[in-house]
């Protein structure tokens, strides 16, 4: 008898806890869902994040290509700025040197007319000199020399001898002191030189500056047959 009855006590209790136990089970089933959820919310939030994340990059690199062709552009100019003020140090050093040269010349222009007879008695001597020995023929190869490298300085200057004999006569070049007939030269062209014209011609420029005239004799055309 008292062992049924302790029996009964356990089947008791042992209903009493299954039936406890079963209030929660509902729960249990209830819970799942939610966690699903909640990992699927997790993941819709990551892939957010992911796409925020390509969009801050995407308009990051749009922002780096703009600075990039910016700079470019910047380059570019500066290129062709830089290629104007070359260009224009270029055309300045040229004009610089032409003015410089031409002033040296207009300077100079004093002092070469005051040689110009010097040169003239140079040049007649040298036709009239008669050279016999070796020894004369060493002094006059020397002034001859002397000559040459004073022409070429005043060269330099821009300052050259005029050609003159077989050129149409040029009041403006040419002083004329007679006319004579001749078969070689047609009418109104130098035919003889008796006194040779120099000009200055600026560097740079076709302008040139008669420093004297030449004295010439003008050809009349052929004489009569």
């Amino acid at each position: 008898m008292a062992r049924r009855c302790k029996l009964g006590v356990l089947l008791a209790l042992l209903a009493t806890q299954l039936g406890f136990l079963g209030q929660f089970q509902p729960t249990r089933r209830s819970l799942r869902p939610t966690a699903r959820r909640s990992v699927e919310a997790e993941a819709e939030l990551e892939e957010a994040d992911l796409e925020e994340l390509s969009d801050a990059a995407r308009a990051n690199v749009e922002k780096l290509s703009s600075e990039i062709k910016d700079l470019k552009e910047k380059i570019e100019e500066k290129r062709g700025a830089h290629s104007r003020l070359k260009m224009e140090i270029d055309n300045f050093r040229q004009r610089t040197k032409s003015e410089l040269a031409a002033a040296r010349g207009k300077a100079a222009i004093p002092l070469v007319q005051e040689l110009l007879p010097i040169a003239d008695e140079f040049e007649y001597a040298k036709k009239n000199l008669n050279v016999e020995t070796d020894g004369q023929k060493s002094v006059v190869d020397t002034f001859e020399a002397l000559f040459d490298k004073m022409l070429q300085s005043w060269k330099s200057l821009g300052i050259e001898k005029m050609v003159s004999v077989g050129e149409v006569f040029n009041p403006e070049l040419h002083e004329a002191v007679s006319m004579m007939p001749s078969e070689e030269y047609k009418e109104e062209v130098v035919a003889n030189e008796l006194r040779p014209g120099w000009i200055l011609k600026t560097p740079g420029s076709e302008e040139q500056q008669v420093l004297r005239a030449a004295l010439v004799v003008v050809s009349a055309g052929p004489g009569p047959s």
